[in-house]
């Protein structure tokens, strides 16, 4: 009897070892690769289209890092229940956005995920639509992710309207039709 309940009692030690071991390894394997923060600088889009208008040139140019700096100025870090993003960074590509995001989950278990959305521009404002969404190669469900919202501020009205966006790679175009009548 004593042999049956020392067997026993290593074989639960080993489980628990090969257990926790495990549990290690996924913690580390899931750990981001990279730090990312949430800083941003402010863009004045506004400011940037009046620039536009003086230079009479009816285009205004997004760059990556202004579109980083804008998605990360209107994203909401608390995702989903138990989730907070702790960093992040956006990659442009054409009517693609890659986004590597740095993540909290139940404020203990530190992740990295990559998300794909699709840029849409619904004016007036910049809409990102989630479509995939994964955690070091394992997908996880895009019901995880919402429609992202950036509104542009843009100064449209009667003399200027947006006539065409163009999402290409490291930009996003913006083509204005000015709207002059002489009477």
């Amino acid at each position: 009897m004593g042999k049956v309940f020392k067997r026993l009692f290593i074989t639960l030690i080993v489980l628990i070892v090969i257990i926790v071991g495990a549990g290690w390894w996924l913690l580390s394997y899931i750990a981001p690769d990279k730090q990312l923060d949430m800083a941003y600088e402010s863009i004045d889009v506004r400011a940037k289209a009046v620039a536009m208008a003086k230079r009479l040139k009816p285009e205004l140019v997004l760059t990556e890092p202004e579109v980083n700096d804008l998605i990360k100025s209107h994203l909401d870090p608390n995702v989903a229940k138990d989730v907070r993003i702790d960093g992040a960074d956006f990659n442009l590509e054409e009517n693609k956005l890659l986004a590597d995001l740095n993540i909290t989950y139940k404020e203990r278990i530190p992740a990295q995920v990559k998300a794909e959305y699709r840029l849409e521009w619904q004016e007036p404002n910049l809409v990102l639509i989630p479509e995939t969404l994964a955690m070091k190669g394992i997908d996880l469900p895009l019901s995880m992710l919402e429609a992202i919202t950036i509104p542009l501020d843009l100064p449209t009205g009667e003399l200027v309207t947006v006539q065409n966006v163009k999402f290409e790679v490291d930009q996003i175009r913006i083509l204005f039709k000015l709207n002059f009548s002489f009477r």
